[in-house]
């Protein structure tokens, strides 16, 4: 027996046996450990007793943790579930199955949120309920429009929430004040801009759509406003040069807005010109044309207003162009209208239209003092 067990160790070191010898054992190991990123630098020389107590109290944790790294990984499994349907519910509209959990996680946002980001997010989601309502205006066919107003007035209400915290930010005292002012009031600026452009009732008949709108781009205006007075007000207290380049961006930003809208509305007048539909004549297209120009004349020296740290003083130059532009493109928006419902052959619905003659409807806003503007504006 003893033979025997002697030529069973031996047979480990023959080669002939698939035995390797000891100094190949420990290169292998050593290349082994290399691999898996171990610290083979200083070799082990732990008692053998040591290795005896740390095996036992593996073993020993093994057995007590398995049950909580089971419930750990249903627990995860789980909420890989949850936020597979949390990110599925993101490109649901109002009307889907998974709606109610986008709006639910919304919520969970806002109460986690501190002051300042409750503002912000509030605007993001306001941003949501209007691409939410293109999409909903645009099923021409199957067009809900209860639905749309109810997601209109869900906007107006986020809008609405973003000022009253704005407005609880300032009243805190908090040092971030004028940032998420001028962050609140960029993302303002960007919807008033789509509400103004994008967002249209189907019919002049829809007076509950009607009406949502026109509160939705109220609520809008007086919320860039408010962002603007938080912000002058906030600077007042806290004049660092941070706060001032804040304030200083918000103000370049409405600049911006200001002399894009003057663009596009000329060309709008081009386009209505062109057609040949046109409801209005072409003295009327130039008084027009001419009342932008006039509207925007206050903006460029503003910012000379500006720089001598008169703020309100600039901003409500801004405010004064902002209004005027509002008043043509109403009238702009008008024509439009008209001669979309020519295109679509339902002259009763056609609005009636003034005329450089005097004829009926609204005047249109001309230049100066009530005198008819009818030369052309030289660009």
């Amino acid at each position: 027996m003893t033979n025997i067990a002697a030529q069973l160790r031996a047979s480990k070191t023959q080669r002939s046996a698939a035995g390797i010898s000891a100094s190949e054992h420990t290169a292998a190991k050593r290349a082994l450990m290399r691999s898996i990123g171990a610290d083979i630098s200083q070799p082990s020389a732990e008692p053998a007793s040591n290795l005896s107590t740390r095996y036992v109290l593996w073993l020993s944790q093994s057995f007590i943790s398995r049950p909580v790294a089971i419930g750990v990984a249903g627990i995860v499994l789980a909420a890989s579930g949850v936020m597979t349907t949390v990110n599925a519910a993101q490109q649901s509209i109002p009307g889907d199955a998974l709606y109610t959990v986008k709006l639910i996680n919304e919520r969970a946002q806002i109460q986690l949120a501190s002051l300042d980001r409750k503002a912000v997010l509030h605007t993001e989601f306001a941003e949501k309920r209007l691409k939410e309502v293109t999409q909903l205006q645009s099923n021409v066919s199957n067009r809900d429009t209860a639905l749309v107003t109810k997601t209109i007035d869900a906007y107006t209400q986020e809008v609405a929430s973003a000022n009253s915290n704005l407005r609880e930010l300032q009243a805190s005292g908090n040092g971030a004040t004028v940032s998420t002012a001028s962050e609140v009031q960029q993302n303002l600026v960007a919807l008033d801009s789509t509400m103004t452009n994008t967002v249209k009732p189907a019919t002049s008949t829809d007076t509950d759509e009607s009406t949502a709108v026109s509160s939705a781009q109220s609520t809008t205006q007086v919320a860039q406003d408010d962002s603007v007075n938080v912000a002058v007000e906030a600077h007042a207290d806290d004049t660092s040069e941070q706060s001032t380049k804040e304030l200083q961006d918000m103000f370049l930003r409405q600049l911006a807005a200001i002399n894009t809208r003057r663009t596009f509305d000329i060309h709008r007048l081009s386009v209505i010109r062109a057609s040949a539909n046109a409801p209005v004549t072409d003295a009327d297209l130039r008084r027009l044309e001419r009342s932008i120009n006039i509207a925007v004349a206050d903006v460029a020296p503003s910012m000379d207003t500006f720089s001598s740290g008169q703020y309100r003083e600039a901003f409500d130059a801004v405010k004064r162009a902002d209004l005027l532009l509002r008043g043509i493109e109403s009238t702009i928006a008008d024509a439009e209208i008209a001669i979309t419902a020519a295109l679509m052959n339902a002259p009763e619905s056609i609005p009636d239209m003034p005329h450089s003659d005097g004829g009926i409807g609204k005047e249109l806003p001309v230049g100066d003092v009530g005198e008819p503007i009818t030369e052309p504006v030289v660009q």
